[in-house]
């Protein structure tokens, strides 16, 4: 008994001299903070009390810990590093003036290392030469409203026809899951347009492995890796050869985008066995956000009868003209004259959008006409949830999801207001192709469907989220069981026509 005793009591001392160790180095640590630095807000946990709260609420934290309204800027320390987090639509253009000196490139280089496998070489030139300067270049050139995109949106249309002509074409009512299905759909669509017709996700094999990849993408790029048995490399391995295969014999209905990429990858010195390693982590950024937003926005309109209405209504009245058993689905009409369709997407996007634009500080900086200073080697954050809930800048109904906001002609938008789309200068280059894309399919499945939870569920009104993924919108944390009727006055063929060449084919979004 007194062996016992004596054991327990060394563990309750040794347990306390380590926390005790670690509220000393969490002191020691902010000793030398500079005055000018974003003040401190502390954790109940010294050094990782942070990372668990960010683990744990995900896009809830940084409005739990923020007790003070009026702070801009505040600095939350995990271990030695500090993580600067600004939740100041008043500050952040003074950031994005400062796109150098608080960089997006290492977080490139880090995917390229991480989610690429890089080589030492590859990872070199990323870090050495103007390869990520020329990437984002032609990606931004082959995404731009024009020519190339509409050839992509044409091609990605005409898939999303087949897509629900396989759901809806038989005429009877469908038990599906909705993210499942919305997964599948965003997959081959966006694959349409991206690869030709002929793309690798055609491939059950290969889209199964994508997304057992998908899950582990997290792990590999943090640094904790929990992938112990090496399932997400293994799926990834099949993504890589089937990438090595296409690029071996690129199809000529591949888009400007493929190619481009391909190309300047090439003439910047990788391998052919590297680059299309690199062109292998395309499909993230294509899909990864695409979907659950898509979830979303369906999710919300179908849960709310009276706007599903309103939205039918516009899209029958301004996008959709019929004759016989034609139906035609006008792209131009579709993105500029259904205001309440678009509002209704953007404020899906802004209340679900939980993403922290993320910066590495790369040398000292002074924002603020000299009051803030942020230190080299830590990082800056710009949460958007927080953002996007602030009153100052969309009232006292922020909080609310609210389907007309964004048709308000008073409401401030774009830049430091609306981050759905990452904060300027680094937004997301695809975002135009995105957004037509999921329009195309909302509006496609509001006029054809009518969707409802399945018997003995209803809507949620607010579903568990899945932190773990690494994405902008997270997903449900439970898929949703639904059924899927066809509205028989929509029993047709359907057609999808880019419209008036004259008009902007730009959708008009808040990021632009």
């Amino acid at each position: 008994m007194i062996n016992m005793i004596n054991m327990i009591t060394t563990i309750l001392y040794a347990l306390l001299a380590v926390v005790s160790l670690a509220y000393l180095a969490d002191y020691l640590l902010a000793w030398n903070d500079d005055p000018k630095e974003p003040p401190r807000l502390r954790a109940r946990i010294p050094l990782i009390g942070h990372l668990i709260g960010i683990i744990v609420s995900g896009p809830s934290y940084h409005s739990v810990i923020r007790n003070d309204e009026t702070t801009e800027i505040y600095t939350l320390g995990i271990l030695n590093y500090k993580l600067y987090t600004s939740v100041s639509t008043r500050l952040l253009p003074l950031i994005q003036r400062q796109s150098r000196a608080l960089s997006f490139r290492p977080m490139i280089q880090t995917v390229a290392r991480k989610w690429g496998d890089a080589n030492d070489e590859t990872d070199r030139l990323f870090r050495e030469t103007d390869l990520i300067t020329e990437f984002s270049h032609v990606m931004k050139t082959s995404l731009a409203p024009g020519p190339q995109l509409d050839e992509m949106n044409m091609r990605m249309a005409q898939r999303v026809l087949v897509d629900l002509d396989l759901l809806l074409g038989d005429g009877k009512e469908k038990k599906i899951k909705l993210l499942e299905w919305a997964r599948f759909a965003i997959t081959q669509a966006s694959s349409c347009g991206v690869y030709g017709n002929q793309h690798p996700f055609l491939d059950d094999k290969v889209y199964e492995a994508f997304w057992a990849w998908h899950a582990h993408l997290s792990a590999h790029i943090s640094g904790i890796n929990f992938d112990i048995l090496s399932h997400g490399y293994h799926a990834r391995a099949v993504v890589f050869a089937a990438h090595a295969k296409y690029c071996t014999s690129i199809p000529p209905d591949t888009s400007s985008l493929f190619l481009t990429r391909w190309q300047c990858l090439l003439s910047s010195g990788l391998s052919v066995s590297e680059a299309s390693k690199q062109q292998a982590t395309l499909p993230i950024g294509m899909l990864s956000n695409t979907v659950p937003t898509f979830f979303w926005t369906i999710y919300e309109i179908f849960s709310r009868p009276a706007l599903l209405s309103s939205i039918r209504s516009e899209i029958l009245t301004f996008a959709i003209t019929t004759s016989g058993p034609r139906h035609i689905l006008n792209l131009t009409n579709l993105k500029t004259s259904c205001p309440l369709l678009l509002s209704t997407f953007q404020e899906t996007q802004r209340t679900r959008h939980i993403h922290a634009a993320i910066r590495k500080v790369t040398t000292n900086t002074l924002l603020d006409s000299g009051k803030v200073l942020l230190k080299e080697g830590n990082y800056l954050q710009m949460p958007g949830h927080a953002i996007h809930y602030s009153q100052s800048t969309y009232g006292p109904t922020a909080r609310d999801f609210v389907p007309e906001r964004f048709m308000d002609p008073n409401l401030k938008r774009g830049g430091a207001d609306f981050l759905a789309w990452g904060a300027p200068p680094h937004l997301c280059p695809a975002r135009q192709f995105a957004a037509t894309e999921i329009l195309i399919l909302v509006a496609m499945l509001v006029v054809r469907t009518d969707i409802h939870p399945a018997e003995g569920t209803e809507w949620e009104e607010k579903p568990g989220l899945e932190f773990a993924d690494p994405v902008t919108v997270l997903n449900p944390k439970r898929d949703v069981e639904v059924v899927v009727r066809v509205r028989g006055e929509k029993e047709g063929r359907w057609e999808v026509e880019m419209g008036d060449g004259s008009r902007a084919s730009r959708v008009p979004l808040a990021s632009g």
